[in-house]
């Protein structure tokens, strides 16, 4: 896992400063996954910690969140055979006007995201896909920054998952030389703060 903190450092992936995430949270730090679909490298790095990490034996479907956990979605699922749909979060208003594409109903589903904050987006899949027929019993994100997700997740009754936890990310910067002291003591105190509530 170090190799692919470290990649995910040099392909510019985490920021540092002050960032308002789709939580409205404000962040001393945020995770841009977007950018790891121009890293084959990383992608490998992830589907191989992916693969170690998750029984996906126990899943007959991946399905990845709109936008970002789509294309993560779609590259596991290709690298490891396993079928994908995806699910908008909001309603299409033409063609079908469906929400999920792919075949869910009556299977299994791990729900893909990139990164974890509170999990509103896994939560709103989650009802999506149980509105669609489908058997949500997981959910897998690359990075789960330890605001929340976990417990919203574990508290429907599904399997959370993820590659890395942000301490584990930031802690490995830190020990490589790529975060200065002071930094890391600020994203710790911010990490704390949801650690108590």
């Amino acid at each position: 896992m170090q190799e692919l903190i470290r990649e995910l450092f040099k392909a510019g992936v985490v920021k540092i400063g002050s960032f308002v995430l789709s939580s409205g949270i404000t962040s001393p730090f945020y995770i841009d996954m977007r950018r790891i679909y121009s890293y084959p490298k990383i992608m490998k790095l992830i589907i191989e910690e992916v693969t170690k990490k998750v029984d996906l034996s126990r899943y007959d479907v991946l399905v990845g969140v709109a936008t970002s956990g789509v294309a993560l979605a779609a590259f596991i699922a290709a690298a490891t055979s396993k079928p994908m749909a995806y699910v908008r979060l909001e309603k299409k208003d033409h063609g079908m006007l469906s929400q999920v594409e792919g075949e869910v109903e009556g299977k299994t589903s791990l729900i893909v995201d990139d990164v974890a904050t509170t999990g509103d987006s896994i939560m709103k899949t989650y009802e999506i896909l149980r509105n669609s027929g489908a058997i949500p019993t997981g959910a897998l994100v690359v990075v789960d920054r330890e605001q929340g997700a976990e417990d919203r997740v574990r508290a429907l009754g599904m399997r959370y998952h993820y590659v890395m936890t942000a301490r584990q990310l930031f802690d490995t910067l830190k020990n490589d030389g790529l975060l200065n002291g002071a930094v890391y003591e600020e994203i710790m105190r911010y990490l704390e703060v949801f650690r108590k509530k």
